[in-house]
């Protein structure tokens, strides 16, 4: 082969004609060099009631063992009460429940035998 010159682009290693790096501040955190701004009050969520599974859920999972009573409570508190966002999956969960224990009960108290 012939002598070719390299096409490759070479950029000097030395720190003086490196770009300039801005500090980042000292307070803020890094994560694998890069700085990571903390959270701002409102972006922070507060934890959930009971175990921090949500008032909901332990509504749905109380309602076996208590007659199905809890679930109702969760029926009137997703209908009238301003809840959090994360707490409406169990409330829901607890208005399913509750219609499905009204119609077995309805089902079964009026079945002839």
């Amino acid at each position: 082969m012939k002598n070719q010159p390299s096409t490759s682009v070479q950029y000097p290693h030395d720190e003086e004609s490196a770009p300039l790096k801005q500090p980042a501040a000292e307070s803020a955190p890094h994560y694998y060099g890069y700085p990571v701004l903390e959270p701002t009050p409102e972006q922070i969520e507060r934890r959930l009631p009971c175990c921090g599974i949500g008032l909901g859920w332990f509504l749905f999972i109380i309602g076996f063992f208590l007659a199905s009573i809890p679930w109702y409570v969760g029926v009137v508190m997703l209908v009238c009460i301003k809840h959090d966002h994360r707490e409406r999956i169990g409330l829901v969960c607890c208005a399913i429940a509750a219609i499905l224990s009204l119609i077995a009960a309805v089902v079964g108290g009026t079945r002839a035998g």
